[in-house]
């Protein structure tokens, strides 16, 4: 617990206004006053709570000792709690029980109580943007919940995987009665991002649930400042899932009932089908070999300013600098590179230069020792495992793909459209892909580029990004996604 209130983790408060929407929405109130027990199990300062006494305020509901009996705030700061039962009292003349506030860690330490309902806000947090103390004690929770297949997982693609996602199953899971509900505010990406496929098992702590209904915010904007794209759902506990799920939308200030399903078995990211779409998946058929994996760009692991360049630099070896595509590509149809990319590899293997072959080359063994310190600070596990083998010079997503004669790519982060073109090369020397704004399949020969970016003009395709949820968002056409379309 030390360490998790060391630092804020994921923390994003809730205003009173929007805890006491939710609560409105799915009917918390009346139940409370009906005899439900509920529980806040990330309470933070008590957001949920002091909008119970608000709505029972404006309602004329006395806040009775035995409603307040049948409320729970659970909280790892204590200091948080504190402050609520502060403004508990000056603000609604409530003084709440120390009783009922439990100063602990719901991940691992929840109390042996279970209640009818559950609501709240969980922290949002990456895998990776935990302390490596933290990180280290809830390995084993992320394993044994589902959420990734082992502890080595955890640490490579599932990092991204949300501890909102793991807050859920342990608190669905142990926390709420039979068939007992759970409704709270949470990153879309729970149910839209390929890292979340482990919480889309629909077990928690062995227990199936369902999705009742969800409520993405498109408009308003419920967390000031957050970047992350948010909703709200309801779960019910000891239920199947089931398809589709009620799915709702804000439009022109309303709230548009869409259906979501997943795209093609229980566990993969949802679509989001509005009215007259029909669920069936057109047929889209893309050949492809083994080797045409579709491929995120070259990734500097935070040090574009030593690889990427404006202008072709002169000092360093031509053989050894690619173009690099940029946006002007789609925006004006310019194929004269804006950007160029430094890659100290082998092309007939995709592996980093040895350093003997770095010393025939004195410019760029200058080069490369003037930023080593820099390279060398470079964070990931990836990258670290790189650089702890001594090849401190190496880049991610470089392979013998990067260098195929022909790039069929598109632009895959925050867009609307998709527009895949083919690349080849400038005066020899092969495109690249930047980083994840872009995607690429690798193509060894014009004809089979060509029929490669044909098959990709698909209308489908672009309708079902849509309906994936990645419309103007990161993942909009990640290389994950496209070939996840193309296996269908």
């Amino acid at each position: 617990m030390d360490d998790f209130q060391s630092v804020e983790v994921g923390q994003i408060f809730t205003p009173i206004k929007w805890a006491e929407w939710l609560i409105e929405r799915w009917g918390i109130f009346d139940a409370w006053i009906d005899g439900a027990s509920i529980c806040d199990p990330t309470a933070g300062q008590g957001a949920f709570a002091l909008a119970l006494f608000r709505l029972a305020k404006s309602r004329g509901f006395w806040v009775s000792p035995e409603l307040l009996s049948r409320l729970t705030l659970i909280e790892v700061r204590a200091s948080h709690l504190q402050a609520f039962q502060l403004k508990a009292r000056r603000n609604f003349a409530v003084d709440f029980p120390a009783s009922q506030l439990l100063a602990l860690d719901v991940i691992t330490n929840p109390p042996n109580t279970d209640y009818d309902i559950l609501f709240g806000n969980p922290p949002w947090a990456n895998f990776t943007d935990l302390s490596d103390s933290y990180k280290e004690r809830l390995k084993s929770y992320f394993v044994a919940e589902g959420l990734v297949p082992d502890k080595k997982q955890v640490l490579l693609g599932s990092s991204r995987t949300d501890i909102a996602a793991l807050v859920l199953k342990v608190v669905l899971g142990n926390l709420l009665c039979k068939n007992g509900i759970g409704c709270f505010y949470l990153p879309l990406s729970i149910f839209s991002g390929d890292a979340h496929r482990g919480f889309r098992d629909y077990v928690a702590s062995g227990r199936r649930f369902a999705v009742d209904e969800v409520c993405e915010f498109t408009a308003t904007e419920v967390f000031e400042g957050v970047g992350t794209s948010y909703c709200c759902a309801r779960f019910r506990m000891d239920v199947p899932r089931k398809f589709p799920v009620k799915y709702f939308r804000e439009r022109g200030g309303e709230w548009i009932e869409h259906r979501a399903v997943p795209l093609k078995v229980p566990d993969d990211q949802w679509r989001v089908l509005q009215r007259g779409d029909t669920a069936d998946l057109g047929a889209i058929k893309v050949e492809l070999s083994s080797e045409q994996k579709p491929r995120q760009g070259v990734n500097t692991c935070g040090a574009n300013a030593i690889f990427m360049f404006e202008d072709k630099p002169a000092h360093l070896p031509g053989e050894f600098l690619f173009p690099l595509a940029t946006k002007e590509i789609w925006k004006n149809v310019d194929l004269v590179p804006h950007k160029w990319i430094l890659l100290p590899y082998y092309r007939n293997t995709g592996r980093p230069l040895s350093w003997a072959s770095i010393e025939q080359y004195a410019e760029l063994r200058q080069y490369l020792i003037e930023v080593r310190d820099k390279l060398e600070d470079r964070r990931g596990t990836l990258i670290r495992s790189a650089i702890a083998k001594g090849v401190w010079w190496s880049l991610l997503g470089v392979g013998p793909y990067s260098f195929a004669p022909y790039k069929v790519i598109w632009e895959a982060y925050g867009k609307s459209y998709f527009y895949p073109i083919i690349l080849s090369n400038e005066k020899g020397q092969v495109w690249q892909a930047n980083q994840a704004m872009q995607a690429f399949i690798p193509c060894w020969n014009k004809a089979d580029a060509g029929r490669v970016c044909a098959a990709l003009q698909h209308p489908g395709i672009p309708a079902l990004l849509r309906q994936l949820n990645g419309e103007g968002k990161c993942n909009w056409a990640q290389p994950g996604k496209i070939g996840k379309i193309l296996s269908l």
